[in-house]
């Protein structure tokens, strides 16, 4: 007789404990979504760009652009080769920006847009050599930044080079 008991006292506690935990596992799902429902801290950087006077270079990662910029590793295939420096005074050119002082508007010009875009595969206008090591490089260049990266520096440098070598030669 008890132990007729036994196995009925046995599934009604098992039976029980689920609905139990049922109510404390949706709060703890509710807890985790809201974090993942929510927008981000920090948004999106908008596109990069550089303004060298009356002509804003921005760079761009889709869509037709004005420059495509192909990083090559050996200066011979190159139309440009930058040396990349780790101080600032060794610098021709740096590129410094601070993630906080970002405004969504960075990229407003008034003057002349040109798009750059750099490239793996395809079509390019310019080839770029970028390196630590290049001796005889055409501009040296400082990159201290938490949204530009060296190669995109390095394109934009190149696009505006080439754009100042265009106009001066017209």
């Amino acid at each position: 007789m008890v132990t007729d008991f036994l196995p009925l006292l046995v599934t009604q506690r098992t039976a029980k404990r689920p609905m139990e935990r049922l109510p404390k596992i949706l709060i703890l799902l509710l807890i985790a979504g809201i974090p993942a429902a929510a927008p981000p801290l920090v948004s999106p950087s908008p596109q990069l760009c550089f303004t060298a006077g009356s002509v804003t270079f921005q760079t761009i990662s889709q869509g037709r652009s004005d420059y495509r910029i192909k990083i090559v590793p050996g200066a011979a295939d190159s139309h440009y080769r930058i040396q990349i420096v780790d101080r600032v005074d060794d610098a021709d050119f740096a590129f410094v920006d601070d993630v906080g002082a970002l405004s969504l508007d960075s990229c407003s010009a008034v003057g002349i847009v040109k798009t750059v875009k750099v490239v793996s595969d395809g079509p390019f206008d310019l080839a770029v050599a970028v390196s630590a090591q290049t001796t005889d490089a055409d501009a040296r260049l400082f990159v201290h930044s938490a949204r530009f990266g060296h190669q995109h520096a390095a394109a934009l440098l190149a696009a505006m080079r080439h754009y100042q070598d265009d106009t001066t030669t017209e």
